[in-house]
């Protein structure tokens, strides 16, 4: 600012304003080389180098001016020329000085971090303008034009060492991380890239349009001033009081706009700053030959420039921020080289409507207004654009191809019935079954020339395959013989089939009763879905329905396709079978059955569910989401995650507008409360230092988060494409950070559901970003999870006894969960799922020499050893015994005669001492190893080691 105020004094009394359209004309057609060059070096030339060179490069030129300055006026000597090469030069360091300070802040920091600091840049900012207006207001008419020149070159000297700390310790372990991955490119590279651009070739067009209008003010500004004061020293003063308002009036809005870029995002700051512009230039038509004039010239330079230059362009850094940070130089230099110039052409153009031209200011101005309304247009479609952009950055443009469609197609042509042809005489049995498979889901009755010979002469399932492949017409022509000889086929499937396609045609009386004679109730199925509906319909399907097995499954989906209502109550009796398929079948029929009324039992199932169960569950759930809303959310205040996640992601999928957001979005943004506060409370717990409970916590925190946000982000789908939402959230929980920086970009942009976004981003800012936050005990109020609640409790990290009282059933369970984490086999367990175990696995107390299992007797229960040795024995035929293992502190053993279902082969013994054992009974082993498949893969790999211990005995033995 020293430099700007007193080179404006120097030259417009010196040259004249009216040689300042013309110095802008000659600038406008040297900077698009001056952009080239620099955007040619920053490739050339490491970041940091590039940087720091450039920063010596400003302070060279200001001090040799300087010193010419000086010289000129100590040996009263004058050289017009020399005025034109400090215009230009001074003007080529104040406006690349700018944006050197601004791209070093922006690149030196995260785009969040930027975005928060910004407000800090611009207040450094702020009081370094009013200080070089004190010291040019108070120093003009003393010292003179020149030493305030000079003033301002010993200034930026002294600002040199810091600049070039910064970049060492902060820019250059950036650049050296990416420098592998991103290679220089050309110049055209750039060129091609804004041209293909909309989004681009807009953002140059408002970095052209901004300048050229705040030139406008600028001229009119001059102008009046020079009309005013035609004293030099005055003048300088003059500009150095007009600084010293601006800068003040800046700090005064800075506090009212502090959190503005934080919360409206860089192009909301661009629209806002425009339609300022579009402001002051009204003002400006309208009263420009006033008696105010000087006073509206000055409000509107003020006001373009500060937010030209301290608003605007730190805004354009978010633009670039989105490029490789060996690309963004590259944008960024060739951008501003063509804005520049393009936008001191535009400017100086108004100003010689006036200068040249002899035209009003007023008509200047109303010249003006025009491209102030044309920025207007362009910033708001920029902000449109911009969102588009930060999406793309972040890969959301993958388009998805519908192969299917492509095979079927396919199918209809001869190549393909060639193939099928080939495939089905000598293809391979995966081949043939996939071709099959797909030509099932739209038969073509061209291609059952081929499939039926393949079918007379397959056998077993691949003949029922080549049957279900055939088209409905194909059957339709069978005659009766063929019928005859299908369905007394030995595969039942075979049978099945056939008698469902001839029961099409008619449905004969000895037809129906050979079918329901048939040993196998795939083939009872057929006859159930065509016989009345009357008692003996209802008596064989109850049947089914009692028995619990594979009829029963089938009998459903008879009673699912005949809407057989009245046989719900037999169905619900499925959901408490302890065979899984059935209780799945059961869960599947009831939601297309209708039945409201079972919402809850479905939400108390939910509870120790696998993930096909859940599946189930949220499938019948959504077909009675219309008629259960009420029942529905009221599991929307469960403090149970599994329960409030069904319910919310259910219920989405049916709500109004107005359920969405007085419902669903604040139980959302409750969700995103209590997963903040779980956060903090780990970070308690991580303070007492307990490696087990450290660990519990952890693993507890991070299956409530992870299942919450799944849900959350679920309902932010609803607001946006799924596939961008996708996307979006692998960004903010990706381990690098630029990837995170741009998400959170994304989320201060403002996408998806408002509400939703600003809690994201809050939540993602507090735990993503690793901020930090003061802890007091009020956080803990937010936590409604009781098992990290008892982890908190038994871990010294929160006291209290009604939070005790109220969790002592989870406390009880604890002390079994941090040993069965240390088992092998339930190291990979949810925290719940755990305590499930801990409150069914019977703890028992063994003294010396006490028989655990007996050689002979039926195993039922796994055996955990949580204290003591156990020593396995077995007897052979020759009567004699001997020592097969000894099973030790956290080992099991049990297992072999649980999935063999026979008589144990060994003997157990309690060896030494007392032993405490923890056991399992085997249904309830079973559905842990459907729940969690790793605990039978560890299971197998136990048995197979004892195999292999066994082995190496008996060749020592040999």
């Amino acid at each position: 600012m020293l430099n700007y105020t007193s080179l404006m004094a120097i030259f417009n009394t010196r040259m004249g304003t009216a040689m300042l359209p013309v110095m802008y004309i000659v600038e406008a057609i040297l900077l698009p080389i001056e952009g080239w060059l620099l955007s040619l070096f920053s490739q050339k030339v490491a970041k940091h180098k590039f940087m720091a060179g450039l920063y010596m490069l400003f302070l060279s030129i200001c001090t040799i001016n300087g010193v010419c300055l000086l010289l000129f006026k100590w040996f009263e000597f004058q050289w017009i020329s020399f005025y034109v090469v400090l215009f230009l030069s001074s003007n080529f360091v104040i406006r690349q000085q700018t944006l050197l300070m601004w791209s070093a802040a922006f690149d030196l920091c995260p785009t969040q971090q930027a975005k928060r600091l910004m407000p800090g840049f611009v207040i450094l900012a702020i009081i370094g303008g009013i200080t070089a207006g004190v010291l040019s207001s108070s120093l003009g008419t003393l010292l003179g034009s020149e030493i305030i020149y000079l003033l301002g070159a010993v200034l930026l000297a002294c600002g040199l060492p810091f600049f070039i700390k910064a970049l060492r310790k902060y820019l250059v372990p950036l650049t050296f991380r990416q420098e592998e991955e991103v290679k220089s490119e050309k110049t055209s590279f750039y060129w091609k890239n804004i041209v293909k651009s909309p989004f681009l070739l807009l953002v140059i067009g408002i970095m052209t349009l901004m300048p050229a209008l705040y030139f406008v003010m600028e001229y009119q500004y001059f102008t009046n001033a020079q009309a005013v004061f035609t004293d030099e020293g005055r003048l300088t003063a003059f500009y150095g009081m007009m600084v010293i308002i601006l800068f003040v009036a800046a700090l005064i809005l800075q506090i009212i706009a502090t959190k503005l870029m934080d919360k409206l995002g860089a192009t909301n700051m661009i629209v806002i700053i425009s339609f300022i512009f579009l402001g002051c230039l009204v003002l400006s038509s309208l009263f420009v030959s006033s008696h105010i004039a000087l006073i509206i010239a000055s409000l509107g330079y003020s006001l373009t420039y500060l937010l030209l230059y301290y608003f605007a362009e730190p805004s354009y850094q978010f633009f670039f921020k989105m490029q490789p940070i060996q690309h963004r130089d590259g944008y960024r230099y060739l951008a501003q080289g063509i804005a520049a110039s393009l936008g001191i052409l535009v400017g100086s153009v108004l100003s010689l409507l006036h200068s040249r031209f002899e035209l009003s200011m007023n008509v200047q101005a109303i010249i003006a207004l025009v491209f102030a309304v044309m920025l207007c247009v362009m910033a708001w479609l920029t902000k449109s654009l911009y969102m588009k952009e930060l999406m793309n950055q972040l890969q959301l443009t993958a388009v998805d191809r519908d192969y299917l469609a492509e095979f079927w197609s396919y199918i209809r042509t001869d190549k393909f019935r060639k193939f099928l042809q080939n495939q089905l005489n000598q293809g391979t049995k995966t081949m043939k079954h996939v071709l099959l498979e797909l030509i099932r889901r739209q038969p073509d009755q061209a291609l059952d020339t081929y499939i039926m010979p393949y079918a007379e002469h397959a056998q077993g399932e691949s003949k029922v395959q080549a049957l279900q492949a055939l088209h409905p017409g194909t059957w339709a022509g069978f005659e009766q013989g063929r019928y005859e000889r299908l369905i007394q086929d030995n595969d039942p499937g075979v049978r099945a089939i056939s008698y469902h396609y001839l029961f099409k045609q008619a449905v004969l009386e000895d037809d129906l009763k050979r079918a329901l004679a048939d040993e196998h109730v795939w083939v009872q199925r057929e006859a159930w879905y065509v016989m009345p509906s009357d008692e003996a319909l209802y008596s064989q399907l109850r049947a089914q329905l009692h028995q619990q097995q594979e009829g029963a499954i089938y009998a459903m989906d008879v009673i699912v396709a005949r809407h057989l209502e009245s046989l719900t109550m037999d169905v619900m009796y499925g959901m408490m079978s302890e065979v899984q398929a059935v209780k799945l079948a059961a869960v599947k029929a009831i939601g297309k059955l209708g039945n409201e009324e079972l919402v809850t039992s479905f939400m108390e199932l939910l509870l120790g569910a696998d993930i096909e169960m859940r599946q189930a569950i949220k499938q019948s759930l959504c077909l009675l989401a219309h008629k259960s809303k009420k029942e529905l959310i009221r599991f929307v205040q469960s403090p149970n995650t599994l329960q409030w996640s069904m319910a919310v992601e259910v219920l989405r999928t049916v709500a109004t507008e107005q359920e969405l957001s007085e419902i669903i979005i604040p139980s959302c943004l409750t969700k995103l409360q209590e997963m903040s506060a779980s956060h903090v409370m780990y970070a308690e717990i991580v303070k007492t230092n307990q490696t087990q409970w450290i660990e519990l916590a952890k693993q507890r925190t991070e299956e409530l988060v992870s299942g919450q946000l799944d849900t959350i982000w679920e309902v932010m789908s609803g607001y946006s494409d799924e596939r961008a939402i996708s996307k979006l959230r692998e960004a903010l929980e990706h381990p690098e950070e630029e990837i995170r920086d741009q998400g959170l970009e994304v989320l201060a942009e403002g996408y998806g559901e408002k509400g939703l976004n600003d809690g994201l981003l809050h939540y993602y800012r507090e735990h993503m970003q690793h901020a930090k936050r003061s802890v007091d005990h009020s956080w803990f109020e937010h936590i409604k999870d009781p098992w990290l609640q008892a982890i908190a409790i038994q871990s010294g990290a929160e006291e209290g006894e009604l939070l005790l009282m109220s969790n002592w059933e989870y406390l009880s369970s604890i002390e079994k969960i941090v040993f069965l984490k240390q088992v092998s086999l339930f190291e990979k367990i949810s925290i719940e799922e755990l305590g499930r175990i801990a409150s069914i696995a019977e703890e028992t107390r063994y003294n010396a020499n006490d028989l655990i299992v007996q050689q002979g007797d039926l195993g039922d229960r796994l055996y955990i050893v949580k204290s003591g040795l156990i020593e396995i024995s077995g007897e052979n035929d020759q009567g004699i015994v001997g020592t097969l293992n000894i099973i030790q502190e956290k080992q099991c053993f049990g297992e072999s005669s649980l999935f063999a279902n026979q008589p144990s082969q060994v003997t157990a013994q309690i060896l030494l001492d007392q032993a405490e054992l923890l056991e399992i009974k085997a249904m309830e082993l079973l559905r842990l190893i459907r729940l969690y498949p790793e605990i039978g893969i560890g299971l197998l790999k136990t048995l197979s080691q004892r195999m292999s211990n066994l082995e190496q005995m008996v060749v020592k033995m040999s």
